[in-house]
């Protein structure tokens, strides 16, 4: 089986049963991709002379090149000419514009206010209830039993929701007294269940 995987690595496609339940297999086929990858590091390696003769040779070039370079040519005439108003290389330069922008505030611009809402896993604060408790149902809907009651001014949880049912918004809300399902808001408007952050 040794053999076998190490004849499927050099084709290039191994056989996944055999990979997977040999273990010979398996050990022939890793061993053999492995030489496989090593081996173009093995022929740089073995040809490592000829690169390094291509560098020297280069420098020498380079070297000689700037040996025989001739250095008594005279120098070019230079013609006067009138001088033109051109522009100073400060102002010829461009400005530069920031890879990563920064955020400028203006003072005279007022924040927008936050808008809260009631959601899921946030918080409101029970109102608006005129010293009333607000009921909390077993279920969304009126004619579901009353569990709990939740008193002006408590803060609660909000669990689930919404829900409508009864001509009603209904929310699965956590108290101190436990959790029941409550109205968000009366039918004429009053909002009893106010998020808050």
């Amino acid at each position: 089986m040794y053999e076998r995987g190490v004849a499927d690595a050099e084709r290039g496609e191994s056989h996944p049963f055999y990979y997977q339940h040999y273990y010979h297999y398996r050990r022939g086929y890793d061993h053999a991709r492995r030489r496989l990858r090593r081996a173009p590091l093995a022929v740089v390696a073995e040809y490592r002379w000829v690169l390094v003769a291509i560098v020297v040779a280069a420098l020498v070039v380079v070297a000689f090149v700037a040996y025989m370079r001739p250095e008594d040519t005279p120098a070019p005439v230079i013609m006067a000419m009138q001088a033109t108003p051109t522009a100073s290389p400060e102002a010829a330069r461009p400005t530069r514009t920031p890879l990563f922008p920064t955020a400028t505030v203006t003072p005279d611009v007022s924040p927008s206010p936050v808008i809260l809402v009631l959601r899921t896993g946030g918080v409101a604060e029970v109102s608006n209830t005129e010293g009333r408790s607000l009921r909390g149902r077993a279920a969304p809907g009126l004619k579901a039993p009353v569990r709990v009651v939740f008193v002006e001014g408590e803060r609660v949880r909000i669990l689930e929701g919404p829900v409508a049912a009864d001509d009603y918004v209904w929310w699965r809300i956590e108290g101190r007294d436990g959790v029941a399902w409550a109205a968000q808001q009366s039918r004429e408007g009053v909002v009893w269940l106010v998020p808050v952050e």
